[in-house]
């Protein structure tokens, strides 16, 4: 039992530091195309993959990664730069989610109560596993309900939601 927490700490360690080593010079990669307003000549498809190179070259600090740049100079060769924050934004939700579990992202109308909050986690516990986190986000616009998002999947209890079905079935 011991030996498999020491793995697990060391595991845990060795994942965070992999992420850090993507997501660190991403960051920084995505900061400069901000700074530099460059995106838009690295999505340009007439301009030359040679000349985005060049491009790309002056934007990588020394000691990038090899496979960091090869990610951005895809994403020139395919036209899909202005993608990168997204990309990042995503594989930042991907490593939280590995590192601790499923996210929650629970939407109501109004702010929920505390008693509100703890029933639905055991609930989304239970079906999600122990390790969900829960993030809440208040819109008046949904009318009220909620909208639950874990992962890729979406329960939509919310008026908003319920009106826009029966607007379909009524057309």
């Amino acid at each position: 039992m011991a030996n498999e927490r020491l793995a697990q700490t060391y595991a845990h360690a060795l994942f965070d530091q992999a992420i850090a080593n993507w997501l660190t010079p991403l960051k920084t990669i995505a900061a400069s195309l901000a700074r530099t307003g460059i995106a838009e000549q690295l999505d340009d498809a007439g301009l030359e993959f040679s000349k985005k190179q060049d491009l790309l070259r002056a934007l990588f600090a020394s000691g990038t990664p090899t496979e960091i740049q090869n990610l951005v100079s895809l994403l020139a060769s395919k036209n899909h730069v202005h993608l990168l924050p997204h990309v990042i934004a995503e594989f930042d939700r991907f490593a939280q989610r590995t590192a601790v579990g499923a996210r929650a992202t629970i939407t109501s109308a109004v702010p929920l109560l505390d008693a509100e909050k703890n029933a639905l986690e055991t609930k989304l516990r239970a079906q999600f596993g122990d390790e969900l986190a829960c993030d809440y986000a208040v819109k008046p616009e949904i009318l009220g309900g909620m909208i639950v998002r874990v992962g890729d999947k979406v329960l939509d209890g919310s008026v908003a939601g319920k009106l826009a079905e029966l607007k379909e079935k009524l057309k």
